[in-house]
Parts: structure tokens; C-alpha cells; sequence
């Protein structure tokens, strides 16, 4: 067999088994196609946002566009953050218990030296308050 024979018939062979692989990838990684009343239900909801008036939170124009965004979500799209204090260790941290302070070399931070400055009390008490229960009531109400 000639070598410029051979070097064509192996090329025709690798385009094809190319061709296979792409579609076959391609195929795979297509998204399934959503149903007509899902894409006219997410359409109704951009509109309903675009339409609805814009209420003022803020004076940056940014921020206040953020914010009436997340307003006019609807409570099954927040029904996924549903973090709760048992889950902390899955994240890394090492209990459900309030994490010590810390500074930003990681050396720890005495809560009574932030306690006696003015006003250091409050914002310490709300860093390390457990908020499960007042997140149970909150479940509750809806």
C-alpha cells in the first residue's frame, strides 16, 4: 500500500470518528428545552418587574434598583435559603455555637474589651445571638 493512499484513508477515518464524538458530545450537553408555559411565566414575571413602579430605598440608583429587583420576588424563589444553625458545620464551621472574634491576623478578640465601649454591647450581643428560634417564628407566620 502506498504511504499517500494510506495517510488519506486515516485521515477520512479520524474526520469520522471526530464527527461521531462532537455530535455525540454535543448531544449530551444540550439543556432540556423548557415548556411554552414556563418560558410565558418567566416572561409575565420580567414584565410584572420592568412594569412595577420603582419605589425609592435609597438614593444610590443602583443599590435601589437591587432592591426593588428583590422585592418583587415571589416566595418560591427565595424558598432555598433556608439556612439554619445545624447546617454550620457543613459549612465549616466547627458548631452550631457563636464563632469567637476574631482580628484580621486571626488572633482572638476579648467580646468584654468590645462590651464596654459605647455601644459595642449591642452590636456584640447581635454578632453572637442564636437567631434559630426567631427564624422558626418567622416560619411559622407563613
Amino acid at each position: 500500500m502506498n504511504s499517500k493512499v494510506f495517510l488519506k484513508a486515516l485521515r477520512t477515518i479520524i474526520r469520522e470518528e471526530v464527527r461521531t464524538a462532537i455530535r455525540h458530545e454535543l448531544n449530551e450537553r444540550t439543556e432540556p428545552k423548557k415548556s411554552h408555559n414556563e418560558v410565558i411565566d418567566h416572561g409575565m414575571r420580567m414584565h410584572k418587574q420592568a412594569t412595577q413602579s420603582q419605589k425609592q430605598y435609597v438614593k444610590n440608583p443602583m443599590l435601589n434598583d437591587i432592591l426593588n429587583e428583590t422585592s418583587a420576588m415571589s416566595s418560591d424563589e427565595w424558598s432555598t435559603m433556608n439556612f439554619r444553625s445545624e447546617m454550620a458545620q457543613a459549612f465549616g464551621m466547627q458548631s452550631a455555637e457563636p464563632v469567637a472574634v476574631q482580628d484580621v491576623s486571626g488572633n482572638a478578640i476579648s467580646t468584654d474589651s468590645l462590651k464596654s465601649k459605647e455601644g459595642g454591647e449591642a452590636v456584640v450581643n447581635a454578632l453572637t445571638r442564636d437567631y434559630s428560634s426567631l427564624m422558626k417564628a418567622m416560619d411559622k407566620k407563613k
